[in-house]
């Protein structure tokens, strides 16, 4: 277990890679890459603790730098990898520096999808995605104001409860639900009215055509977004926008080396790519999924997490050969806390096991006469029931 691991991607999935690999007895070098000016931190609390002031940075940081030299794993903060060759297995830093690997690791994550729409170029329009974004969206909620949320899902519902602190919500999605990709119209329902009761306006179906602004004051001034402009001519006034319509892979440095790529960095049920020297984990990374039976990425802390330690046991002789755990999900809304067990197609039948005053809710969603997966609202105990019966489940089935 000697020879040096390159890790392009210091969050969950690239840190736990490392951490884990050296945990597993790695005694080679091991080489951890961060794009951002920041030590490794978790994301999911941006939208939640943090964006409220009840978490630090501090409480934010996965392994601070003093750990992460006790364990020896070198870490090139504010480092772009810029190219790789396959054939000399060398890795190329923005700095200049070359790293040789005995095996690469490409935990590059995703990216927001952009809004297209005219007037996306307007000040006022945020996405939370790092800390520096996070950041600047609590300066301008603390100006006051309507806030408008374009897309429906996890993260919009999340910051919502927060900016409704500071002035009127609308919550815009397209679709026929919110969160209509993920979870079924039973919960999804549950959720909308719990908004709804504080005060969000959650308006589904909605057709976006444009972002308004205003042109009063200095020319050198930016010009900033005023409102959104839907189909039927109406504008909803806004003071700031939130954006989140998903996300993207980020595989352009796999594409540009050659490893196959599509929809995502392709990989086998061993998290390996088109080059058996480099694997690819978490949201960049489009598998094999024994749950969902097709190949999908999954965008979750679980899972970067999982696979991170999945290739590490690969790595160092300890692992199968095929990654099956259980993905599971989890948003803490307000005093709705939503976790998923398994992966259901929307096309999936939805039972309603338990429903109960205060939001209480279990949801069986069931494929070909088999529970697929399991929704539940503020009910953690048939959540981990769900999550060992179908780990269950697939190991009788393998």
């Amino acid at each position: 277990m000697r020879g040096n691991v390159v890790v392009i991607g210091a969050g969950q999935a690239g840190l736990t890679a490392a951490v884990t690999l050296r945990e597993r007895g790695w005694s080679g070098e091991i080489h951890l890459i961060g794009e951002e000016a920041e030590d490794p931190y978790q994301r999911p609390p941006l939208s939640k603790g943090y964006l409220h002031g009840s978490e630090s940075r501090s409480d934010l940081l996965l392994r601070s730098p003093d750990a992460l030299a006790r364990d020896g794993i070198l870490f090139h903060r504010g480092s772009q990898a810029i190219s790789i060759d396959r054939k000399a297995c060398v890795v190329t830093l923005d700095s200049g520096v070359a790293l040789k690997y005995e095996a690469l690791i490409l935990a590059t994550g995703s990216q927001p999808r952009q809004l297209t729409l005219p007037g996306s170029e307007l000040a006022g329009i945020h996405s939370v995605r790092t800390i520096a974004d996070c950041d600047e969206l609590r300066a301008d909620l603390a100006n006051g104001g309507d806030t408008v949320f374009i897309g429906g899902g996890f993260l919009n519902l999340e910051v919502a409860i927060e900016a409704k602190r500071y002035g009127a919500v609308t919550v815009l999605e397209m679709a026929p639900q919110i969160l209509g990709r993920v979870l079924s119209r039973e919960a999804a329902n549950v959720l909308a009215e719990y908004h709804e009761g504080l005060g969000i306006r959650i308006s589904c179906g909605a057709e976006i055509v444009g972002l308004t602004d205003s042109h009063e004051g200095a020319d050198s001034a930016p010009r900033r977004v005023t409102g959104v402009q839907l189909s039927d001519g109406s504008v909803i006034q806004a003071e700031r926008v939130v954006v989140a319509i998903g996300a993207e892979p980020r595989d352009e440095l796999a594409q540009s080396t050659g490893i196959e790529v599509s929809g995502g960095i392709v990989v086998n049920s061993s998290l390996r790519t088109s080059d058996e020297r480099i694997f690819a984990i978490g949201d960049c990374a489009r598998f094999p999924s024994v749950h969902a039976g097709a190949k999908m990425r999954v965008e979750s802390v679980q899972n970067a997490t999982d696979q991170a330690r999945f290739v590490a046991a690969q790595l160092t002789g300890t692992a199968s050969d095929r990654y099956d755990d259980v993905p599971w999900f989890w948003s803490t809304q307000g005093e709705r806390r939503l976790q998923i067990a398994g992966i259901a197609h929307p096309s999936d039948e939805a039972r309603v096991t338990l429903a109960e005053e205060g939001g209480k809710l279990v949801v069986e969603r069931i494929r070909d006469g088999e529970v697929v997966a399991v929704e539940t609202i503020n009910a953690p105990g048939p959540h981990m029931r769900a999550r060992r019966a179908l780990a269950i489940s697939e190991a009788t089935v393998a």
